[in-house]
């Protein structure tokens, strides 16, 4: 690899952590395969994470931080649509994101600084929620007026919840029971 200054070369080995993480998981994460993914030696991935749990947490914040600026529905579409997207979307190409979203809640109990990066990720998605449920009551979609704040824990709690019955495979908890459900809590809350 060619010479890179110390901020690039921190780069490179945080996009190559964030590929690894998205196509392998955080068990793939190793220093040595990062350092493979990136072109380093391992070394260089010591010399820039003070440990593997710092780098898979920077990793995950930054990849976190990524699918909630993907635009799932048209910026144009309703603001319940849009919310409803943020809140949980059929998009087959986050699928990665979400198996890495569950593996970091399964970490979070064990690793520390796994734990630090999911608490943060979770206030960065309450705080979309949060602008979607403004923009919403502006555009005089949303007429309820508890607090989007409350509203937007209420329903990410819904969100996780549900997320965790449907992944133990119940018959009757599918995608299509998860949208509906997410609908009703949709217009309950805010509607």
């Amino acid at each position: 690899m060619a010479y890179l200054h110390r901020d690039d070369r921190r780069e490179v080995i945080l996009l190559a952590a964030m590929r690894v993480a998205l196509a392998e998981g955080f068990s793939a994460m190793t220093v040595r395969r990062v350092a493979t993914e990136a072109g380093v030696a391992t070394g260089q991935v010591h010399h820039h994470f003070s440990s593997a749990s710092a780098l898979k947490a920077q990793a995950f914040i930054r990849l976190i931080d990524a699918l909630l600026e993907v635009e799932v529905v048209p910026a144009t579409a309703p603001w319940r649509d849009q919310l409803h997207a943020m809140l949980g979307s059929d998009e087959g190409g986050l699928e990665p994101y979400v198996r890495l979203w569950r593996e970091a809640l399964l970490l979070a109990s064990k690793d520390p600084e796994i734990k630090g990066a999911y608490l943060i990720t979770l206030e960065m998605w309450h705080d979309k929620v949060v602008e979607l449920i403004d923009k919403g009551r502006a555009a005089g979609e949303f007429t309820r007026q508890d607090p989007a704040q409350e509203i937007a824990w209420r329903l990410i709690a819904f969100v996780c919840g549900m997320d965790g019955i449907c992944m133990l495979g119940l018959p009757d908890v599918d995608d299509a029971a998860f949208n509906r459900h997410l609908a009703v809590m949709i217009t309950q809350a805010l509607c």
